[in-house]
């Protein structure tokens, strides 16, 4: 064995030793401490039915909240306990703390800094005259979550149909906006600053937002927020406490009138945290812990003192649903064959859905994919192959291709499930579109 392997092996073993939960409580948790008060999330329960602040950091119980559970059904989106996500309650307390400083209103204009591709652009189309963002674009993130190809193809990566001519995407540094002075009536931010760089670095973004921010206008900031005495930044990401950073916020030039900041961590998700990078899929996702380093969101409402935001009551709006509809055919003259031998497949596929299907990139481009079950129809494989199209398709088309596969590696009956996709989003057929099967005999 070579010594480089060998000690990538000797690397990655110590690494998750390092990492792991037993590591910590045996040598730093004996040291260490929570910053904030711990409570029960039952306390917060109650609480929540009876209102919800504004300023906080993620807590679970927010589910309890009539208003906050409305915002999420408004956004489209569907949380409980069992799958909670602080990504989620980030958007849900974006979009709240908007609604009730009057700045969602018809004729607002406002910017996503770090906008990447998520849900709140296309949703704030709905709500406002017209919605900037800008990202740096560099396809770095996990998931696609700043592809290249997003600021032209924004359509591309919509969750739902969004009027287009109200979105502009752009690819720009937030460190230096390239916007005049007070020309937004909110800006917004989830979970971007933390990544900017060096703390004069997320300073100099804050006092770039600051100063494109109209008088009487708010930025919705979310970030991370170190809970613990022994925590550092991570790497790529600075995680600070919270004096730190209520003292950035504030050097900016931003007023902050809610100074009582819920705090509280739920003992709950404290003692069952998100163990990174190994439990980085693992829900409810609410507090997290890297190496020496216990997190979770906080949000924050940053406020310039003025009166020239447009201010006012929103506007009701039906939001569409996508049609994830689309015909599928599959033949092979291949009936029987040896095991991983090729498979030559005809495909035919008509786009009846109210959506073009666009075949470029990765997240969110449609695809064909292919599940393998058994002759009992027992699932044994569900990414089992993708077929990429060769071209997009629009509403209404019909698209013949030619494909060829390569054979499960064991004998005997198999079926092969083809299912449309959106990738890293839904597969069709969890929207109620058919499958077609195809049966197969490896010999």
């Amino acid at each position: 064995m070579k010594p480089t392997i060998w000690r990538k092996i000797k690397y990655h073993l110590w690494g998750r030793a390092v990492f792991s939960n037993r590591f910590y409580d045996l040598f730093l948790r004996p040291f260490d401490r929570v910053l904030c008060e711990v409570v029960s999330t039952g306390v917060l329960k109650k609480q929540r039915e009876k209102g919800i602040p504004l300023n906080k950091i993620c807590q679970a119980a927010d589910l309890n909240n009539h208003e906050w559970r409305g915002v999420l059904s408004e956004l489209k989106m569907s949380l409980n306990e069992a799958d909670f996500h602080r990504k989620a309650w980030e958007h849900v307390q974006i979009i709240l703390s908007a609604k009730r400083t009057k700045l969602l209103t018809p004729g607002s204009v406002c910017l996503a800094v770090g906008a990447g591709r998520e849900n709140l652009l296309y949703y704030l189309t709905y709500k406002v005259k017209k919605v900037w963002g800008i990202d740096l674009y560099e396809g770095e993130f996990f998931g696609g979550e700043d592809e290249a190809d997003i600021p032209l193809s924004a359509k591309k990566y919509a969750p739902f149909p969004y009027p287009e001519e109200k979105l502009t995407l752009l690819r720009m540094d937030a460190l230096n906006l390239e916007f005049d002075d007070s020309t937004f009536d909110f800006i917004f931010s989830s979970s971007s600053i933390e990544h900017f760089g060096s703390e004069k670095e997320i300073l100099r973004s804050l006092k770039e937002i600051y100063r494109v921010l109209k008088p009487g206008g708010a930025a919705f900031l979310t970030t991370e927020l170190r809970l613990n005495r022994l925590g550092s930044s991570i790497k790529h990401i600075k995680v600070l406490p919270f004096h730190e950073l209520i003292s950035l916020f504030k050097e900016a030039g931003f007023c902050i009138k809610d100074d009582g900041f819920d705090l509280r961590v739920e003992k709950e998700y404290l003692d069952d945290w998100i163990k990174l990078p190994d439990d980085v899929f693992r829900r409810p996702h609410v507090i997290l812990r890297y190496f020496n380093t216990v997190l979770t969101s906080i949000h924050a409402v940053l406020e310039k003192e003025g009166g020239e935001a447009a201010k006012g009551n929103e506007t009701a709006s039906s939001i569409p649903d996508f049609i994830y509809r689309g015909e599928i055919y599959v033949s092979s003259l291949d009936k029987r064959v040896k095991r991983k031998g090729k498979v030559t497949l005809s495909i035919t596929l008509k786009n009846i859905s109210n959506f073009a299907w666009v075949s470029t990139g990765y997240s969110h481009r449609i695809s064909l994919g292919i599940k393998l079950f058994n002759a009992k129809k027992e699932l044994v494989e569900r990414d089992f192959l993708t077929l990429v199209l060769p071209r997009g398709i629009a509403p209404g088309e019909t698209l013949v291709f030619s494909a060829h596969i390569t054979a499960p590696s064991k004998k005997g009956s198999w079926i092969l499930e083809f299912d449309l996709k959106k990738e890293l989003v839904v597969w069709f057929s969890q929207k109620g579109n058919k499958t077609f099967d195809l049966k197969l005999e490896v010999i």
